[in-house]
């Protein structure tokens, strides 16, 4: 049995980290000029910003003039300005003050009120250790009245007044410090978030209203610096843009969510009813369970019925916690869509409107003809079951950061794989996933002196970097033990089919008594296994249901195999929210963030191409290995790891077109006259 080679897909993967988004950007800068694309797009928090951005580079580079596609350089070009306006938007992020934290701001008010509070550390100490005793009085001893009636003073001023505080004491006496804190932060538009909800259009402003590609003068000087009249704009992503229409352009975009009432995980992702039904029909089951907290947190991702607005949908899944308030349901699903009124109805009445049940009908009879009586089994049960209504979104659902629960969303891209090859007919172990990943964070390492005597705060810091770490990487690690045992079983299943195929084709030249012996052993010695529904009732045709019982097997039952693209930092000079440069922001940093995240992914994409075989190659990685040998100064690659070390960090870029190329990236121009030459003089 000659082994077929596999149908190669492809996806990108983008996790969350604030800031550190940027370095994101300069991955999609490398998969521009390499002229990467992809089949299946995921993101989490950032990284849902930046998924829906390239998605929509893709949109608009699909559609460019047949000759200019083949030609990849043309096509890069043809695309460059683009680019340069998302780099642009990027670098402009602090001035656009999306926390505000200037003077002027929330935050500043509410500085500018905590100066004048007269409650000093010993006062606060002295109350809360009152507080939190178990066996506390039921008045105040004499010690503490001072603290208090000095606190209540300052309350009055501070909430508003006499009346505000006795309110307080008379209807909030359980949760006293919790409902003044929020009168108090409310005040300042502060009580839900960071960004007040009257200010959270700045992110999504940024990435839809008009901006200039980005220019050297930028870098050297002010970014947000007039643009001369005439200078041509691009929104980076349209506003009434619907995943829908990146789907229509064969790119299917998949960002998570985390629902805020449930706890669970949600897929935003164009799901047209036949491709609901078919989610429903393969795992309804699951939410039907009698005890639904048994399924993990972030071990499912639920997909709903409808067309997401494409921005809002990654607004949504960038939520990130305290710094922006929850979102709404609604704002993800335009409600003027046809495509949203099933999710509507279901939001409002669940599955109990007959105009549902019909709906739902027709999408399976389209998928599963003939199996009116199965779907009237299945409806019922999704319908009786609490559990299910439980898990689904409801009206007024709202949502926060989907990195908060799933921040490597690699299984989403898996998931899209197996969907499409079910729905295309292949087996999943026909359809290999070539999946890049990129992390936001180099790997927590410690110095010998910190190791000896750490202080608390250190030994604190250490843990939650390592914990950071491992939650990120259990993924990966994930998909590699998944590929390690599907890989095995699909060797075993492929030696036995080759057996079985030998024994049918010797069968015929066997006598009868031959051959009824040999289908007897076969017979009885594989009684034991859990396959009785192949072996049949009698040794007759044993051969036959086992050769089944093997195809079966490897297009059902074994796993799709992913070829995980790891892409990481060397260096994270940014942390989360540094989006200002009150909260740490350095344009500096930001630069070399940006330019990191594209000469590490084009040594990644050069290494892993070099050390393939020319057989195993398609045409996009003919396309790709061919610009990045037109870019990169390395003529032949070296077999020996030191060689390849050396070359990682000397190589030059041949690429001047670049902005960054002549002053601002370590492989750049400048670089290069630093070095005394090329990287390929130096082999």
């Amino acid at each position: 049995m000659a082994v077929q080679a596999k149908l190669k897909k492809r996806g990108f993967v983008m996790t969350g980290g604030g800031a550190k988004g940027l370095y994101e950007a300069g991955v999609i800068h490398a998969f521009h000029v390499s002229g990467m694309e992809f089949d299946v797009i995921t993101g989490s928090s950032i990284g849902a910003m930046n998924s829906i951005f390239f998605a929509e580079y893709l949109f608009f580079k699909r559609q460019l003039p047949p000759e200019v596609l083949q030609d990849p350089a043309q096509a890069v070009e043809a695309m460059d300005a683009r680019v340069k306006a998302y780099h642009h938007a990027w670098l402009q992020m602090p001035d656009k003050r999306v926390i505000d934290d200037s003077q002027e701001g929330p935050i500043g008010q509410l500085k500018d009120d905590l100066e004048h509070l007269d409650a000093d550390l010993p006062l606060l100490v002295r109350l809360a250790w009152w507080w939190s005793d178990p066996d506390r009085a039921a008045a105040p001893p004499p010690q503490v009245w001072p603290a208090l009636t000095r606190l209540g003073a300052e309350l009055i001023v501070h909430l508003g007044g006499m009346e505000e505080l006795l309110r307080l004491l008379k209807f909030n006496r359980a949760e006293l410090f919790e409902k003044a804190a929020r009168d108090y932060l409310k005040r300042f538009g502060l009580e839900h978030s960071l960004v007040p909800p009257n200010q959270d259009h700045k992110l999504k402003d940024i990435f839809t209203q008009p901006v200039s590609p980005l220019r050297l003068e930028h870098l050297t000087g002010n970014v947000s610096a007039p643009d001369e009249p005439g200078t041509p704009k691009y929104s980076l992503v349209d506003p009434a843009r619907s995943l829908r229409e990146y789907d229509l352009q064969g790119i299917t975009v998949r960002l998570t969510r985390a629902n805020y009432r449930t706890g669970r995980l949600e897929m935003s992702t164009h799901t047209p009813l036949e491709n609901f039904v078919r989610f429903m029909d393969k795992q309804a089951w699951r939410l039907q369970a009698d005890d639904p907290d048994k399924i993990p947190l972030g071990s499912f991702r639920l997909q709903v019925p409808g067309n997401p607005n494409a921005i809002n949908a990654a607004l949504c899944s960038g939520r990130f916690p305290g710094v922006f308030s929850p979102y709404p349901v609604s704002d993800i699903y335009p409600a003027s869509d046809p495509e949203n009124a099933l999710l509507y109805q279901m939001l409002t009445n669940w599955l109990c409107d007959p105009a549902v049940e019909t709906t739902l009908q027709q999408a399976y009879q389209s998928v599963s003809p003939g199996g009116q009586e199965r779907f009237t089994a299945l409806f019922n049960g999704w319908r009786e079951s609490q559990a299910m209504r439980g898990f689904f979104p409801q009206a007024g659902d709202v949502y926060i950061d989907g990195g908060a629960i799933d921040n490597t969303p690699s299984n989403s891209a898996v998931d899209f794989v197996k969907e499409w090859a079910e729905r295309s007919g292949y087996s999943k172990r026909d359809v290999e996933l070539e999946l890049f990943v990129i992390f936001l964070d180099v790997e927590p390492k410690s110095k010998p002196v910190q190791v000896k005597d750490p202080a608390i705060f250190e030994v604190v810091s250490r843990t939650l970097e390592i914990q950071g770490a491992a939650n990120r990487s259990s993924d990966a690690n994930t998909v590699e033990t998944i590929n390690s045992f599907g890989q095995r079983s699909e060797d075993l299943a492929v030696a036995l089919k080759v057996v079985l195929d030998n024994v049918a084709a010797v069968m015929p030249g066997l006598s009868a008594g031959q051959q009824q012996q040999l289908e007897q052993r076969l017979f009885a010695e594989a009684k034991n296994l859990p396959i009785h529904v192949y072996l049949g009732d009698a040794p007759g045709g044993i051969v036959q249901r086992l050769n089944q019982w093997v195809d079966e097997v490897m297009a059902k039952s074994l796993p799709v195999q992913v070829e995980e693209i790891k892409i990481y930092p060397e260096d994270m000079p940014l942390s989360t929210l540094q989006f200002t440069a009150r909260l740490g922001y350095q344009k500096e940093n930001a630069i070399n963030m940006l330019t990191s995240g594209c000469y590490d992914t084009l040594w990644t994409l050069r290494r892993r191409l070099e050390g393939q075989k020319l057989a195993e190659f398609d045409a996009q990685d003919q396309q790709t290995l061919g610009l990045l040998r037109k870019w990169m100064d390395i003529e032949a690659w070296p077999g020996g790891v030191g060689e390849q070390e050396t070359l990682r960090q000397q190589w030059q870029c041949r690429r001047t077109a670049c902005v960054f190329h002549a002053q601002h990236c370590k492989h750049g121009a400048h670089a290069g006259q630093q070095q005394g030459g090329s990287a390929a003089s130096l082999l």
